[in-house]
């Protein structure tokens, strides 16, 4: 499983081992924690980093007025909740408090005085240190599944131990992020990473998360495919910030079979999101991609090169050469069923001109643009864009 610690995890057995309770948020609890802290002022809020769990006892408060702006500016800076110690100093917790972490879906929890503070804040630590160690060990054993399938020992022992099923249905998605400048790739792909955890955390755990080169790669056992679609679709929203220099494209690959599927997965995956990048689309779907499928599947690039060569080649060597749009006109003209009314309504030219246009592309290409050669022409559109 991934192992990456969420909020409802970390707290699964809490109530019984600690007397932990929960207020409110339940429906947060699919947040990950990336650390545990103990605060007590208002003010030392600024200094989290975001993905924090808090604790608190109240210690050096006369009342307990200082909790509302307390927690308010905790979730300014992004902390997923809100544990409170139940003695002295907070005899009980404030209807208001209650009121306010509701208001802004926040977790709020409780533990009685007498639980030790320093035990299930450990207790807690451990247990984010071992899931981040679990979780780069199963990345390791994907990264040898996909790229070192001759290393079946290796990866299927640490597979099996985290309880992934290697007989299931596996797809990858391989994602790419675009930001205004290098500096901002690590922060960008830190909250990507926490975001789509988050999404995916809500349908199963049987995932894994790990960069390969310079893409993001999802491993994920038994997810429907409308399922990755979609919580990659809720990824492009949360993640965009409202402004359109950053952007992310994705390339989902097939449901296949069995651990053994990755390796070609993991091709298809990132040949889909090749195509996504070329087409300006958000994401792209393998299932979805028509004669592109069976472009992908050839692993002689050289084969689709030689055929692009020889079809379109031509045509796209002269309108470098003559500052024509030769090739804008024949696409328009294939994908309007050769209908040269059509193509002048499309491009705003005089029919004469499309007719005159047509005359030299067919001359260039030495064809006729029959029904045949109409085929071959629109493979090898489609090739460009996979070349």
């Amino acid at each position: 499983m991934n192992m990456a610690i969420t909020l409802g995890h970390l707290c699964r057995y809490a109530k019984e081992t600690y007397g932990m309770k929960q207020i409110c948020g339940e429906n947060n609890m699919n947040n990950l924690v990336n650390w545990v802290h103990m605060l007590e002022d208002p003010e030392t809020a600024g200094f989290l980093h975001g993905q924090e769990l808090i604790f608190t006892t109240g210690i050096g408060h006369k009342n307990t007025e200082w909790l509302i702006d307390f927690v308010k500016g905790l979730v300014e800076r992004h902390a997923i909740g809100l544990v409170v110690n139940i003695g002295p100093y907070i005899p009980s917790v404030p209807e208001e408090l209650i009121n306010c972490c509701k208001e802004m879906h926040f977790p709020l929890f409780t533990i009685p005085w007498a639980t030790r503070i320093v035990d299930i804040t450990h207790d807690f630590c451990r247990q984010i240190i071992n899931g981040e160690e679990n979780e780069i060990t199963v990345a390791g054993a994907f990264r040898n599944a996909i790229f070192f399938t001759e290393k079946t020992s290796e990866y299927r022992s640490v597979l099996e131990r985290k309880e992934f099923d290697l007989y299931a249905e596996f797809c990858i998605a391989a994602i790419s992020l675009h930001v205004p400048s290098t500096k901002k790739i690590i922060e960008y792909e830190k909250i990507v990473r926490m975001h789509l955890q988050k999404i995916l955390f809500g349908y199963s755990d049987r995932f894994s998360i790990f960069r390969q080169d310079k893409f993001l790669i999802i491993v994920l056992q038994s997810f429907p495919l409308d399922v990755v679609e979609n919580s990659l679709d809720r990824l492009k929203e949360v993640c965009n910030y409202g402004d359109e220099r950053y952007w992310l494209r994705a390339g989902i690959s097939d449901n296949e079979v069995g651990i053994t599927s990755l390796t070609r997965s993991y091709k298809r995956a990132i040949s889909v999101l090749q195509i996504a990048e070329k087409q300006n689309k958000n994401k792209c779907s393998y299932r979805t991609l028509g004669l592109y499928q069976l472009l992908i599947e050839v692993e002689e690039t050289q084969v689709l090169e030689r055929f692009y060569s020889e079809t379109l080649g031509r045509l796209e060597d002269y309108d470098e050469k003559n500052k024509t749009d030769y090739l804008v006109t024949l696409k328009c003209y294939l994908y309007s069923n050769a209908s040269v009314q059509e193509v002048a309504k499309e491009t705003f030219v005089h029919r004469n001109t499309i007719n005159y246009k047509m005359k030299k592309i067919k001359e260039i290409l030495q064809c006729d643009i029959n029904y045949e050669d109409s085929l071959k022409l629109i493979l090898a559109f489609y090739i460009k864009e996979m070349l």
